[in-house]
């Protein structure tokens, strides 16, 4: 039976998912640069995610687990003197609750971040600036509700660069293989 969706687990459901999607960058970034998969693996990511980087890297969008996924952000987050992202303007999908609506098991979220990115090695410079307009997908595990945990998890990331600025071998050279 379908649980009715009154407004308190709307607005519950709503911090959790932003919750969930500022984890995400953070850790991405705090995370990796203490070479932790726990933040990644634990409050982040789905079992299975479909990852879509082709606007920065070109290749095909994927499909992997959380534990490779996490792997891989973390090696190329290590290939960083710094990093930092930023994001904004989130935008929760989530029908609002009135009489007869049932929960949602899944939504979708808008956004956008900027990433910059520093490798005092890189030829040609050490910076990369990057803004990008996100798409996310997550879904509603029941497991980790049952336990009293925030329940959402990024099941699909896209990432739509709209503007960059600085030396691409920054990135390119270290984690270009993503998608590829």
């Amino acid at each position: 039976m379908a649980t009715l969706y009154d407004i308190q687990t709307y607005l519950l459901d709503r911090a959790n998912i932003h919750d969930t999607v500022t984890r995400l960058l953070l850790h991405k970034t705090f995370h990796c640069d203490r070479k932790s998969l726990d933040g990644l693996l634990n409050d982040v990511y789905a079992p299975r995610v479909a990852l879509d980087y082709t606007s920065i890297f070109g290749g095909q969008p994927f499909e992997t687990t959380k534990e490779e996924w996490s792997k891989t952000i973390i090696s190329a987050a290590a290939s960083f003197d710094n990093c930092q992202h930023v994001l904004t303007s989130l935008i929760i999908e989530l029908p609002q609750p009135s009489n007869g609506a049932t929960r949602p098991d899944k939504c979708q979220v808008y956004a956008n971040a900027t990433g910059h990115m520093v490798r005092q090695a890189a030829k040609g410079g050490p910076m990369i600036h990057d803004g990008a307009r996100l798409v996310l997908d997550l879904v509603r595990i029941p497991e980790l509700e049952q336990k009293g945990e925030n329940p959402w998890r990024v099941s699909k990331y896209v990432a739509d660069v709209c503007w960059e600025h600085g030396n691409k071998d920054v990135i390119m050279n270290h984690v270009a293989s993503i998608g590829n």
